[in-house]
């Protein structure tokens, strides 16, 4: 009898125990503080939860933590904090708080116009190899997420370029419309790689001079998937040098070139936060077709393809694998300004920096272990503006390890050393998170070309 009372007993707090976390609650409202300037209906888009829902106690604080993290990637805020209070029994108020950037931004530019600081110090650091000029960038533009952008720049290459997008142009908010119209020249160019290095001409004359205008369209299908269409047409022109030092710099030793592209794109980024993710998934697809029209300079195309996923492993241990590949169509006489593999922005084997792999296809491995050595806002007291005066700061000591394949049909007419062959970089590093999402990464490969020492970039993690 005693072990059937004690069954008894041992069933009756197991089922109130199961009782207690299967209680719900209603969510009366969600409140938004700080928006000062962004709609409610542009956030409210990013939620899954809305007034009326049933959520499960246990699942709050969860929930409400996956939707701060939405709103976060929007890149309207420097912070967004969740919380909640019962206002009733078995009822809560949902809030979210935020600091918003500083939208309308208008800054001098200074930049370097190699491919990276590596690439910069190599060729003699000079001042003449810098850009300059100014940025005006409207990131929120009538509080819609809306982004206007003027960019004019002069020294080593003279860009003007104006932008707009607006990713929400329908009632339902599912809809995107972007533009965009740059011109740029060059008294400084890249003709041809050699020894997978570029080799350069500079002159007092434009070298290059080119304009594109793009229109696209994005679909958002419910929070983490996005289909992407643009059109653009790029026209260019180089100067007899360039085609006399390489008569395949254009096609069919031409110096000049038009085309018309067509891009389709899609996206599913469930990431915690999109500059510096530490958690989630991102997938990327792309189709290029170059030479739509008749009398266009190019015809062929190419596809691209990106994973990535980066994994909470505890403890402030994170670990960061991502897979990038490139396959164009073959038996296509392609002319050099139109291949790129390795080497540009963040498509390249750590240790590497001072390389262009050239080539059709390819297949990059980048993984990073780190660990969160710091994750604090910094009160800077002096500065009066609330939009500067909270500094976000996070460092993150690295271990990387990057490997790649580049196919190129012919080595032998660039001299490669590294295509047709895996290549493997290995080392140490520090990156540093802080607002406007601004990340910088320092890391000393020991693995690498037998070139570089110090390994400096700016940019996202992905």
């Amino acid at each position: 009898m005693n072990y059937f009372r004690l069954y008894l007993v041992l069933f009756a707090c197991f089922f109130i125990q199961e009782a207690a976390q299967a209680q719900y609650v209603i969510v009366d409202s969600v409140i938004f503080k700080g928006n000062e300037k962004t709609r409610d209906n542009i956030l409210r888009r990013e939620l899954d939860l809305n007034s009326g829902d049933t959520l499960q106690v246990a699942e709050i604080d969860s929930r409400l933590e996956f939707n701060r993290r939405k709103l976060t990637n929007t890149n309207l805020f420097i912070w967004v904090k969740g919380d909640y209070h019962q206002n009733k029994p078995q009822h809560i108020i949902i809030t979210y708080e935020f600091l918003e950037q500083w939208y309308l931004l208008g800054y001098p530019v200074f930049q370097l116009a190699d491919r990276n600081l590596n690439d910069w110090w190599s060729r003699g650091h000079s001042m003449e190899r810098t850009i300059y000029g100014a940025h005006l960038i409207h990131n929120n533009f009538m509080g819609r997420n809306e982004k206007l952008s003027l960019k004019a720049e002069t020294g080593f290459t003279q860009r003007l370029e104006l932008g707009y997008s607006n990713p929400y142009i329908d009632p339902k908010k599912t809809l995107g419309l972007g533009a965009s119209l740059t011109y740029i020249t060059n008294k400084n160019l890249a003709f041809r790689t050699v020894n997978d290095t570029l080799n350069t001409l500079s002159s007092n004359k434009i070298l290059r001079e080119r304009w594109s205008g793009a229109l696209s369209l994005r679909k958002r299908l419910k929070f983490y998937d996005f289909h992407f269409a643009e059109i653009r047409y790029s026209h260019s022109v180089v100067a007899d040098t360039i085609r006399q030092l390489n008569p395949n710099y254009y096609y069919k030793g031409s110096n000049e070139q038009n085309f018309l592209q067509l891009t389709y794109a899609y996206s599913y980024d469930f990431r915690d936060y999109a500059p510096y993710p530490l958690r989630g998934k991102k997938l990327d697809f792309a189709y290029n077709f170059y030479g739509i029209l008749a009398q266009d300079a190019l015809n062929y195309w190419d596809l691209k393809a990106s994973i990535a996923y980066f994994f909470d492993l505890g403890s402030n241990f994170f670990i960061t694998t991502q897979w990038r590949a490139k396959v164009t169509q073959e038996n296509k006489n392609i002319p050099y300004a139109n291949i790129q593999a390795l080497g540009y922005g963040t498509d390249n084997v750590r240790g590497y920096e001072l390389n262009v792999i050239d080539g059709t296809n390819y297949l990059l491995s980048k993984n990073t272990f780190k660990f969160q050595l710091l994750n604090k806002i910094i009160p800077i007291r002096f500065i009066p503006y609330k939009q500067f005066n909270q500094m976000p700061v996070s460092i993150y000591p690295t271990v990387f390890f990057d490997f790649a394949y580049v196919y190129q049909a012919h080595p032998e007419l660039t001299s490669s050393r590294f295509s047709n062959r895996w290549i493997y970089g290995m080392g140490l590093g520090f990156d540093i998170v802080t607002y406007y999402n601004f990340v910088c990464k320092l890391g000393v490969p020991v693995v690498n070309s037998g070139k570089s020492g110090l390994v400096v970039s700016i940019g996202r993690e992905f």
